[in-house]
Protein backbone atom coordinates (compact mmCIF):
# COMPACT_ATOMS: atom_id res chain seq x y z
CA UNK A 1 0.00 0.00 0.00
CA UNK A 2 1.46 3.71 -0.84
CA UNK A 3 2.29 5.41 2.25
CA UNK A 4 0.06 8.20 3.91
CA UNK A 5 1.28 11.90 3.34
CA UNK A 6 1.87 12.29 7.43
CA UNK A 7 4.11 9.34 7.40
CA UNK A 8 6.10 10.51 4.37
CA UNK A 9 6.23 14.00 6.04
CA UNK A 10 7.36 12.19 9.04
CA UNK A 11 10.30 10.88 7.70
CA UNK A 12 11.80 14.57 6.55
CA UNK A 13 11.67 15.68 10.18
CA UNK A 14 7.87 17.00 10.52
CA UNK A 15 6.38 16.45 13.53
CA UNK A 16 2.38 15.09 13.93
CA UNK A 17 1.52 18.28 14.90
CA UNK A 18 2.73 19.75 11.80
CA UNK A 19 1.90 17.13 9.37
CA UNK A 20 -2.04 18.01 10.83
CA UNK A 21 -1.97 21.24 10.40
CA UNK A 22 -0.27 21.57 6.93
CA UNK A 23 -2.16 18.48 5.45
CA UNK A 24 -5.24 20.38 6.59
CA UNK A 25 -4.62 24.08 5.43
CA UNK A 26 -3.48 21.38 1.65
CA UNK A 27 -6.74 20.58 1.42
CA UNK A 28 -8.36 23.58 1.68
CA UNK A 29 -9.47 26.03 -1.54
CA UNK A 30 -9.10 29.22 0.80
CA UNK A 31 -6.80 30.55 3.65
CA UNK A 32 -7.69 29.39 7.09
CA UNK A 33 -8.28 32.18 9.46
CA UNK A 34 -5.83 31.46 12.23
CA UNK A 35 -8.45 31.48 15.02
CA UNK A 36 -10.86 28.85 13.30
CA UNK A 37 -7.66 27.06 12.70
CA UNK A 38 -6.43 26.65 16.45
CA UNK A 39 -10.04 25.92 17.55
CA UNK A 40 -10.98 23.30 15.01
CA UNK A 41 -7.25 21.47 14.84
CA UNK A 42 -7.89 19.30 17.72
CA UNK A 43 -4.63 19.83 19.43
CA UNK A 44 -3.81 21.81 22.11
CA UNK A 45 -3.72 25.75 21.50
CA UNK A 46 -0.09 26.15 22.69
CA UNK A 47 1.36 23.02 20.71
CA UNK A 48 -1.03 24.18 17.59
CA UNK A 49 0.88 27.70 17.16
CA UNK A 50 4.05 26.05 18.16
CA UNK A 51 3.41 24.17 14.92
CA UNK A 52 2.75 26.53 13.27
CA UNK A 53 5.65 28.94 14.06
CA UNK A 54 7.97 25.95 13.23
CA UNK A 55 5.64 25.03 9.47
CA UNK A 56 6.51 29.02 8.93
CA UNK A 57 10.56 28.85 9.48
CA UNK A 58 10.49 25.57 7.16
CA UNK A 59 9.07 27.72 4.58
CA UNK A 60 5.41 25.08 4.41
CA UNK A 61 2.85 28.24 5.32
CA UNK A 62 2.43 31.72 4.80
CA UNK A 63 0.23 34.33 6.43
CA UNK A 64 -2.32 36.13 4.34
CA UNK A 65 -3.88 38.80 6.57
CA UNK A 66 -5.17 37.20 9.51
CA UNK A 67 -5.40 33.66 7.78
CA UNK A 68 -2.58 31.04 7.00
CA UNK A 69 -2.36 28.75 3.42
CA UNK A 70 -0.28 26.08 2.71
CA UNK A 71 2.61 27.23 0.32
CA UNK A 72 2.77 24.60 -3.02
CA UNK A 73 3.75 21.59 -1.96
CA UNK A 74 6.54 21.79 -4.92
CA UNK A 75 8.33 24.50 -3.30
CA UNK A 76 8.00 23.45 0.31
CA UNK A 77 9.85 20.21 -0.24
CA UNK A 78 12.48 22.00 -2.57
CA UNK A 79 13.34 23.62 0.05
CA UNK A 80 12.78 21.14 3.26
CA UNK A 81 15.22 19.17 1.00
CA UNK A 82 18.16 21.77 0.71
CA UNK A 83 17.81 22.33 4.10
CA UNK A 84 18.68 18.37 4.59
CA UNK A 85 21.40 18.53 2.37
CA UNK A 86 22.69 21.32 4.54
CA UNK A 87 22.23 19.54 7.49
CA UNK A 88 23.81 16.33 5.81
CA UNK A 89 27.31 18.32 4.79
CA UNK A 90 27.61 19.82 8.15
CA UNK A 91 27.58 16.54 9.68
CA UNK A 92 30.00 14.88 7.44
CA UNK A 93 32.38 18.00 7.71
CA UNK A 94 31.96 17.25 11.54
CA UNK A 95 32.91 13.74 10.95
CA UNK A 96 35.44 14.45 8.72
CA UNK A 97 37.26 16.56 11.17
CA UNK A 98 36.69 14.34 13.83
CA UNK A 99 38.29 11.71 11.46
CA UNK A 100 41.47 13.71 10.33
CA UNK A 101 41.58 14.36 13.86
CA UNK A 102 41.44 10.38 15.26
CA UNK A 103 43.72 9.75 12.69
CA UNK A 104 46.47 12.01 13.87
CA UNK A 105 46.10 10.58 16.90
CA UNK A 106 46.12 6.98 16.19
CA UNK A 107 48.04 6.48 13.08
CA UNK A 108 51.11 7.04 15.19
CA UNK A 109 49.99 4.30 17.87
CA UNK A 110 49.44 2.00 15.41
CA UNK A 111 52.55 2.58 13.97
CA UNK A 112 54.65 2.15 16.92
CA UNK A 113 52.45 -0.84 17.92
CA UNK A 114 52.87 -2.89 14.82
CA UNK A 115 56.31 -1.54 13.60
CA UNK A 116 58.32 -0.71 16.64
CA UNK A 117 59.03 3.00 15.02
CA UNK A 118 57.89 6.17 15.99
CA UNK A 119 56.80 8.43 12.66
CA UNK A 120 58.72 11.56 14.23
CA UNK A 121 62.27 9.22 15.04
CA UNK A 122 61.75 9.72 11.22
CA UNK A 123 60.25 13.26 10.48
CA UNK A 124 58.77 15.51 12.94
CA UNK A 125 55.61 17.46 11.57
CA UNK A 126 56.08 21.29 12.24
CA UNK A 127 52.93 22.67 12.96
CA UNK A 128 52.90 26.08 10.71
CA UNK A 129 54.93 28.32 8.28
CA UNK A 130 55.77 30.05 10.93
CA UNK A 131 57.02 26.94 13.03
CA UNK A 132 59.75 26.21 9.94
CA UNK A 133 61.10 29.78 9.44
CA UNK A 134 61.79 29.61 13.06
CA UNK A 135 63.10 26.02 13.32
CA UNK A 136 65.42 26.84 10.17
CA UNK A 137 66.98 29.75 12.10
CA UNK A 138 67.62 27.54 15.05
CA UNK A 139 69.36 25.37 13.04
CA UNK A 140 71.16 27.82 11.08
CA UNK A 141 72.37 29.25 14.12
CA UNK A 142 73.86 25.52 15.30
CA UNK A 143 75.92 24.65 11.67
CA UNK A 144 79.28 24.33 12.13
CA UNK A 145 80.47 23.55 8.32
CA UNK A 146 77.51 23.91 5.86
CA UNK A 147 74.02 25.31 4.80
CA UNK A 148 72.50 24.41 1.74
CA UNK A 149 69.42 26.18 1.33
CA UNK A 150 66.67 25.63 -1.67
CA UNK A 151 64.65 28.21 -2.03
CA UNK A 152 62.97 29.14 -5.25
CA UNK A 153 62.48 33.46 -4.74
CA UNK A 154 63.84 33.20 -1.45
CA UNK A 155 60.89 35.30 -0.52
CA UNK A 156 61.77 34.32 3.34
CA UNK A 157 65.00 35.62 3.37
CA UNK A 158 64.65 38.21 5.97
CA UNK A 159 63.51 35.87 8.65
CA UNK A 160 66.84 33.80 8.44
CA UNK A 161 69.29 36.40 7.60
CA UNK A 162 70.32 37.49 10.81
CA UNK A 163 71.74 34.05 11.28
CA UNK A 164 72.58 32.98 8.18
CA UNK A 165 75.07 36.29 7.72
CA UNK A 166 76.54 34.82 11.74
CA UNK A 167 77.21 31.50 9.94
CA UNK A 168 79.16 32.79 7.04
CA UNK A 169 80.81 34.83 9.39
CA UNK A 170 82.08 32.21 11.82
CA UNK A 171 83.59 30.44 8.49
CA UNK A 172 80.56 28.02 7.77
CA UNK A 173 79.68 27.93 3.97
CA UNK A 174 76.73 28.44 2.16
CA UNK A 175 75.12 27.32 -0.72
CA UNK A 176 71.59 29.00 -2.22
CA UNK A 177 69.82 27.84 -4.98
CA UNK A 178 66.91 29.66 -6.17
CA UNK A 179 65.30 31.22 -9.06
CA UNK A 180 65.61 34.64 -10.33
CA UNK A 181 61.79 35.46 -10.69
CA UNK A 182 61.22 39.11 -9.96
CA UNK A 183 63.01 42.40 -9.00
CA UNK A 184 63.06 41.07 -5.46
CA UNK A 185 64.42 37.50 -5.70
CA UNK A 186 67.53 39.99 -7.76
CA UNK A 187 68.16 42.01 -4.96
CA UNK A 188 68.42 39.35 -2.44
CA UNK A 189 70.92 37.23 -4.89
CA UNK A 190 72.81 40.67 -5.32
CA UNK A 191 72.75 41.55 -1.47
CA UNK A 192 73.90 37.62 -0.77
CA UNK A 193 76.81 37.83 -3.80
CA UNK A 194 78.20 41.07 -2.30
CA UNK A 195 78.62 39.29 1.09
CA UNK A 196 80.23 36.47 -0.62
CA UNK A 197 77.57 33.77 0.04
CA UNK A 198 77.38 31.51 -3.30
CA UNK A 199 74.13 32.10 -5.30
CA UNK A 200 72.91 29.75 -8.18
CA UNK A 201 70.23 30.04 -10.52
CA UNK A 202 68.28 27.27 -12.06
CA UNK A 203 66.80 28.21 -15.77
CA UNK A 204 64.85 24.95 -15.66
CA UNK A 205 61.18 24.44 -13.81
CA UNK A 206 61.58 24.67 -10.14
CA UNK A 207 60.58 21.60 -7.88
CA UNK A 208 57.97 21.94 -5.60
CA UNK A 209 60.26 22.26 -2.61
CA UNK A 210 62.01 24.25 -0.27
CA UNK A 211 63.84 23.72 2.48
CA UNK A 212 67.06 23.72 4.73
CA UNK A 213 70.46 21.01 5.15
CA UNK A 214 72.68 21.90 7.95
CA UNK A 215 75.76 19.90 8.00
CA UNK A 216 74.11 16.94 6.10
CA UNK A 217 72.59 16.47 9.31
CA UNK A 218 69.43 18.15 9.90
CA UNK A 219 66.82 19.28 7.05
CA UNK A 220 64.21 21.78 7.17
CA UNK A 221 61.21 21.08 4.20
CA UNK A 222 57.96 21.56 2.94
CA UNK A 223 56.94 19.97 -0.23
CA UNK A 224 53.71 22.17 -2.10
CA UNK A 225 50.88 19.36 -2.91
CA UNK A 226 50.08 21.57 -5.81
CA UNK A 227 52.32 23.93 -8.05
CA UNK A 228 51.20 25.58 -11.05
CA UNK A 229 51.33 28.33 -13.07
CA UNK A 230 49.18 31.35 -11.98
CA UNK A 231 48.49 29.96 -8.60
CA UNK A 232 50.06 32.45 -6.60
CA UNK A 233 48.98 30.58 -2.82
CA UNK A 234 49.73 27.05 -3.86
CA UNK A 235 48.03 24.49 -1.29
CA UNK A 236 51.14 22.76 0.62
CA UNK A 237 51.78 19.81 3.00
CA UNK A 238 52.96 20.39 6.42
CA UNK A 239 56.18 21.52 6.77
CA UNK A 240 58.74 18.72 8.30
CA UNK A 241 61.56 18.74 9.86
CA UNK A 242 63.95 15.50 10.13
CA UNK A 243 67.75 14.10 11.48
CA UNK A 244 66.81 10.96 9.15
CA UNK A 245 70.15 10.24 7.65
CA UNK A 246 68.28 8.61 4.54
CA UNK A 247 65.98 10.86 3.99
CA UNK A 248 68.57 13.67 4.10
CA UNK A 249 70.83 12.20 1.77
CA UNK A 250 68.09 11.99 -0.75
CA UNK A 251 67.97 15.64 -0.43
CA UNK A 252 71.38 16.53 -0.34
CA UNK A 253 72.14 14.67 -3.34
CA UNK A 254 69.95 16.62 -5.55
CA UNK A 255 70.56 19.72 -4.35
CA UNK A 256 74.66 18.80 -5.33
CA UNK A 257 73.26 17.64 -8.76
CA UNK A 258 71.12 20.51 -9.19
CA UNK A 259 74.10 22.83 -8.02
CA UNK A 260 76.30 21.41 -10.90
CA UNK A 261 73.64 21.90 -13.61
CA UNK A 262 73.05 25.40 -12.45
CA UNK A 263 74.27 28.24 -13.97
CA UNK A 264 76.33 30.58 -11.53
CA UNK A 265 75.07 34.19 -10.90
CA UNK A 266 77.29 36.93 -9.54
CA UNK A 267 75.80 39.81 -10.78
CA UNK A 268 71.75 39.43 -11.57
Amino acid sequence: MPAEPNELMKKLGFSDNECSIYLTLVSSPKPIPIDRLLDTSGIPTSAAEQAIRILAEKGAVRTVSNALEAVDPRMMLSRVLEEKEKELEQTLQGSSDAAYELRKLLVPKYSESKLGIKPEDIVEPLGSMEDMELRTVRIISNAQKEIKIFAESFGWYEKVREELLKAHDRGVSVCIMMLLMDEQSQVRARELGSLGIQVRHCDEEWYPVRGTIIDDSELVFLIWATKKKGVINPASYRPHYTKNAGLIRIFSDAFKTRWRECGVKTDP
